[in-house]
């Protein structure tokens, strides 16, 4: 049944990017509205599991706000990739984050590579160098959106970490409020401080918005966050690997960015690395239960 979770979750966040596009809106607003709503959301679910908040220790509440900044980076940059680049350069350099997941979870989790989760990185790798050198070397101009694709994937890593130690004493629908009512208040102050206009949006941007909100926040990122808590870190973020497939195909069908034969090269080695991993009848196994 995991596995099923994860495919909807992956499934939805292929998905931000495009929605951003349709969004065309500045990043503050589009962020602001789209926690704003899952935030409201997930509220009263929050309410009733508050006891798991209030038995936080200090530290482990100084690690839900920090995972609440770490979440706001990531989607500050990511939402400027995706207006700065091509959806499928955007998408390609966000699937950096295994690499940079692994080597925390390494450091911090005592989780050393295996053989076969190596193969794996490299074949990711292969995939989006192939998918970024040929996007950079036609329109250098875009490099500063694949950077920040390259950089929101750096602090995806940290707030999957973050949320991974959380996860095991705290409830997720706790934990997903709270970072989601932290990352809104920062889109917030950050929109004000820019003097951003808020109001004047067409109905597309609300539609986009909502799809944000409800599908990648909801039943993306806040799945994600869930399963965080009973399967191995390594294979779920190997799996989002598949997301580049779906974004690019829709960014395809919707607006009619190019799929050239090297992109379609970097698919297969992404789509590879994830059958690698995933077929290894050892992996994966539940995380250990800390105490």
């Amino acid at each position: 049944m995991n596995f099923v979770l994860l495919a909807v979750a992956v499934l939805c966040m292929s998905q931000p990017a495009n929605l951003i596009r349709w969004a065309h809106a500045p990043i503050e607003v589009i962020g602001f509205w789209r926690l704003a709503i899952a935030t409201l959301a997930l509220a009263p679910f929050a309410w009733r599991a508050r006891a798991s908040w209030l038995a936080l220790q200090t530290r482990q509440r100084g690690l839900h706000l920090a995972a609440g900044v770490f979440l706001f980076v990531h989607l500050w940059t990511y939402v400027y990739a995706a207006q700065h680049t091509l959806i499928a350069n955007c998408m390609a350099a966000f699937c950096t984050h295994p690499l940079l997941v692994g080597l925390g979870a390494w450091i911090f989790h005592g989780e050393k590579p295996t053989a076969r989760l190596g193969v794996s990185y490299l074949l990711a790798g292969l995939g989006v160098w192939a998918l970024l050198s040929g996007s950079m070397s036609l329109d250098p101009a875009r490099l500063a959106g694949d950077l920040a694709g390259i950089a929101s994937a750096g602090f995806y890593a940290g707030y999957v970490l973050l949320g991974r130690s959380l996860r095991k004493s705290l409830d997720n629908r706790a934990y997903a409020t709270g970072v989601y009512a932290v990352t809104a208040a920062l889109f917030f102050v950050t929109g004000v401080a820019r003097g951003v206009a808020w109001d004047g949006q067409p109905p597309v941007f609300w539609l986009s918005v909502a799809g944000l909100g409800l599908g990648v926040t909801l039943g993306g990122h806040a799945m994600f966050s869930y399963l965080l808590g009973s399967m191995n870190v390594n294979v779920m973020t190997t799996a989002k690997l598949l997301e580049p497939i779906f974004g690019g195909l829709t960014a395809w069908l919707a607006f009619g960015e190019p799929l050239r034969a090297r992109t379609g090269l970097a698919f297969a080695l992404i789509a590879g690395a994830v059958v690698v991993l995933v077929t290894d009848p050892r992996h994966p196994g539940p995380m250990p239960e800390e105490d």
